[in-house]
């Protein structure tokens, strides 16, 4: 009898030591597929090893989901973002720095991939948080890099730039020239924003020179293209030309050449792009081609062509900035007029079966009103998120503004008045109005004496020309009445201005007074 209780103990501790034996296997079989550089024999080796291993330990299962979500490539909003929660708690719990700073990145890079923005910039600064200023320098350049796109897509430049220079560092330190590619288009994203198109292309340029010695030739000739962008909206025509004429012919370039022939005036040219941009291009390209064939058809005195180019230029225009709309809308529409045309075919070959068909649309037409609703508080949420990190923007602003020396702040001042484009504008006569050059003027002595003021003040919200230089003539110190004759607007108007940046900026009504506190903090 005790013979037999032995061998039975003695089976037991087999199994278990058996079954933790196979748990300690398969992690270190996952150690060496996440240890591995090769990227697609990783992915391949995690879909092997799940068919081959049934670990039953939870640190081993929840490693494996972690080097799967890394290895993912597909877009799965709301499956991957469940697999992201979990690895984030799990992680957390246990206290795994390493594993919870990569399970950060992976559900910033998930929500990223979602377009909830807040979302995914809160995961990224947690990683932030835990990889410190000390560290492997190599880890940081992914979550910045995603910072630092993210930040640019929802206009904050300021620390877009500051992300991307952080990665370029990081890049240059590790040798990663694609990296610092990456980084200066980001940078060149954050000046075109910025309205510096010189420092654009310098940025582009130079991204573009470290594409050819690396032979990245697509993304070489991705870099021209913009550069010549660039050039274009930077009024450089024959540069913009020069650069557009090497690049490969395709549609993008055709309207780009059709442009660039327009502003130089060889209307034949651009006419002959034009077209070939029209027969050949994607939707971007053929928006801006049927703009510039709209104009040289009235040009031409053809008002029957130009008003084909014309309508078609709307229509892609609007086409285009529909473009955000989500897949979960556009799938529900398909669903809602896919069971309509369903029900109507049913009430043609049998009208006893109305009563069915009224409630099959009224069910359909309440799952688009739920998406619709839901898609709004998502993007009501969302945009509340954003005004708050700029409302926190404004408040460190205000912070710093007051513990600016008073007498610093006269001396900035004074730089301002004293300038020539200050006493200019203060003794034009009322019936006379700023030229180009003089907005150029005050927008530089601003930027001079109060640095950065035009990146920061585009941080803010998307403004007009008209809005700009209202803005410019605030910071001046010029009251609303001066303001009002300056731009050959009405006082009201001006005030009207004011108050309405401040409700674009912070989603709040405010005064016109509020949005002047606002201008002197920057």
């Amino acid at each position: 009898m005790q013979k037999a209780i032995y061998l039975y103990i003695i089976c037991v501790i087999g199994i278990l030591t058996g079954c933790g034996g196979d748990n300690e296997l398969c992690y270190r079989e996952l150690e060496k597929i996440d240890h591995r550089k090769n990227r697609n024999l990783a992915r391949q080796e995690i879909m092997a090893f799940k068919k081959d291993y049934k670990p039953t330990a939870r640190y081993v299962l929840m490693y494996q989901e972690l080097i799967a979500a890394e290895l993912n490539d597909e877009v799965l909003p709301y499956k991957n973002q469940e697999v992201a929660r979990q690895l984030v708690a799990y992680y957390e719990e246990e206290r795994d720095r390493e594993k919870l700073i990569r399970s950060y990145i992976i559900a910033g890079s998930i929500y990223a991939n979602s377009n909830d923005g807040p979302k995914a910039i809160e995961y990224y600064r947690k990683a932030e948080h835990l990889l410190g200023e000390k560290g492997n320098s190599a880890f940081k350049i992914r979550p910045y890099q995603h910072m630092a796109s993210l930040l640019v897509r929802h206009n904050m430049i300021d620390e877009a730039q500051r992300y991307a220079n952080r990665v370029g560092y990081y890049c240059q330190e590790n040798k990663d020239t694609l990296g610092m590619i990456n980084a200066m288009m980001v940078l060149g994203e954050c000046y075109r924003r910025s309205r510096m198109p010189g420092n654009e292309i310098v940025t582009l340029q130079e991204a573009q020179r470290l594409s050819h010695l690396s032979g990245q030739i697509d993304l070489s000739q991705k870099l021209a293209l913009s550069i010549a962008r660039a050039q274009y909206h930077a009024q450089s025509y024959q540069e913009a030309l020069k650069s557009a004429l090497s690049l490969v012919s395709h549609g993008e370039v055709y309207a780009l050449l059709s442009q660039i022939y327009y502003a130089l005036g060889q209307k034949d040219s651009a006419y002959y792009y034009g077209q070939k941009a029209v027969d050949g291009g994607n939707s971007v390209s053929k928006r801006d081609a049927h703009q510039v064939l709209a104009h040289l058809c009235i040009e031409r005195g053809d008002p029957s062509a130009a008003e084909e180019h014309l309508n078609a230029y709307i229509e892609l225009n609007d086409e285009l900035n529909h473009v955000e709309n989500s897949e979960a809308i556009a799938q529900a529409y398909a669903f809602y007029h896919n069971q309509k045309q369903a029900e109507e075919n049913a009430l043609l070959r049998n009208e006893n079966h109305q009563k069915q068909i009224y409630i099959i649309l009224a069910i359909a037409l309440l799952v688009v009103l739920l998406v619709l609703f839901a898609t709004y508080i998502q993007r009501h949420r969302r945009r509340q998120e954003l005004m708050a990190l700029r409302i926190q923007q404004l408040e460190e602003l205000r912070d710093a503004y007051e513990h600016t020396d008073e007498q610093e702040r006269s001396q900035t001042e004074q730089i301002v008045r004293r300038s020539e484009i200050y006493q200019r504008l203060t003794t034009m006569d009322e019936s006379a109005h700023p030229s180009d050059a003089d907005w150029e003027a005050l927008a530089d002595i601003i930027n001079q004496a109060y640095e950065r003021f035009t990146p920061r003040l585009l941080s803010l919200c998307r403004m007009s020309t008209h809005e700009y230089r209202v803005c410019l003539l605030l910071k001046a110190g010029f009251e609303p009445v001066r303001i009002a004759s300056l731009t050959l607007r009405s006082k009201a108007a001006i005030s009207t201005v004011r108050s309405r940046l401040y409700e674009k900026a912070f989603g709040q009504k405010g005064s016109a007074k509020d949005w002047d506190e606002v201008i002197r903090t920057l």
